[in-house]
């Protein structure tokens, strides 16, 4: 074990045991530290932003054309969403929040391991929710930007249909849906550190959360009892949110839902992140090639 990983290890126990009189301080202090070194490099910003706008654009418009060609059978439920455009667009955007809550983030945890600086980070006396929520805020707040140009760009430019749109209530589900995906993002990443093999593992949760949520289809396609028992999971209650939210429905169900769902799955994520801490610096894995 490196000395590095030894005083992790150490800092580990005394964050699981209490942070102290200052913890608090220090745990906000290490989420704005952590967020304002990602913002402050241009790099993972401006270019990043450029390439998903571009790249989110042609997926849209593909979409836009199949809707125009393929038609829905007769009494099939597409959440209150007036064509099958107005249905999907809106499961594409928030396919952004699923991406940033599992690829994007296991990756960044990733490149933090082989660069060393999870270990350093580690180390540091500081509550480990503060640390997870820092990895994961600038993916979330670059998430939240985007999924704000996709909806701007849909609605000023591809004909989504916004009339009766409660645009209180489209941002209320989405900060609210993307908090609740944060803490899915940090029991991957947990995964990725104890384990290893995270990026395949947030692959196949993207997949698996897209099939069943209602991103392409109505969830009363799925077979047997999976509608009903998806109906607990927050990428389909945020998605069901943000579909009532654009047609005039009732949303405030489903944003109560996922912020009960993020009480929960926050400080369990983060539990599980610092356990993946202890068990990686025991190891000598904080830091891997």
């Amino acid at each position: 074990m490196t000395p590095t990983a030894a005083t992790a290890t150490r800092a580990a126990g005394r964050r699981e045991g209490g942070a102290g009189r200052r913890g608090g301080a220090n745990a906000v202090g290490m989420v704005l530290a952590l967020v304002r070194r990602d913002l402050g490099d241009p790099r993972q910003f401006r270019l990043p932003l450029l390439l998903d706008v571009a790249f989110g654009v042609v997926n849209l418009v593909v979409f836009l054309f199949i809707s125009r060609v393929l038609t829905p059978a007769t009494g099939t439920d597409l959440t209150r969403s007036p064509s099958y455009f107005d249905f999907v667009a809106v499961g594409i955007t928030f396919l952004l929040v699923l991406q940033a809550a599992s690829t994007q983030l296991t990756g960044r945890v990733i490149r933090e391991q082989r660069s060393g600086t999870l270990e350093l980070l580690a180390a540091q006396p500081v509550p480990v929710s503060a640390l997870a929520i820092g990895t994961a805020g600038y993916p979330f707040l670059f998430v939240l930007l985007r999924s704000g140009v996709y909806l701007t760009i849909l609605a000023t430019v591809l004909g989504l249909r916004t009339e009766h749109a409660d645009w209180w209530g489209v941002t209320v589900v989405l900060v609210a849906g993307s908090a609740a995906m944060m803490g899915v993002g940090i029991g991957l990443a947990a995964f990725t550190i104890a384990v290893g093999h995270g990026d395949g593992a947030a692959r196949l949760v993207v997949v698996g959360l897209s099939f069943v949520s209602g991103t392409y289809f109505p969830v009363s396609e799925l077979p047997g009892p999976l509608p009903e028992l998806t109906a607990v999971l927050p990428s389909r209650i945020a998605l069901d949110g943000l579909r009532a939210a654009l047609t005039g429905g009732h949303w405030a169900w489903s944003a109560g839902a996922l912020l009960a769902a993020t009480a929960l799955l926050l400080p369990v994520a983060s539990w599980a992140f610092g356990r993946a801490l202890r068990i990686a610096a025991r190891r000598g894995t904080l830091k891997r090639d």
